[in-house]
């Protein structure tokens, strides 16, 4: 995984590195998508995340079994 790096003078106060490395190799639903076409997450109840679908992938729903 690459350095996340902010302009000069940006800080991260916000925890988006944190964030985003919390959420590597999970499994989200896509809730919606905005008007630019990044996909929209919600890793945390109160979090909402805006990805773009290139750095996404497709995983299939795991079938339920009947008892």
């Amino acid at each position: 995984m690459s350095k996340v790096t902010f302009p000069l003078g940006v800080k991260d106060e916000l925890g988006t590195e944190k964030l985003f490395k919390s959420m590597l190799g999970k499994v989200y639903t896509v809730r919606g998508f905005d008007k630019y076409g990044n996909a929209e997450l919600r890793p945390k109840r109160w979090d909402f995340v805006w990805v773009e679908p290139e750095f996404l992938r497709l995983r299939r729903r795991k079938l339920k079994r009947p008892r």
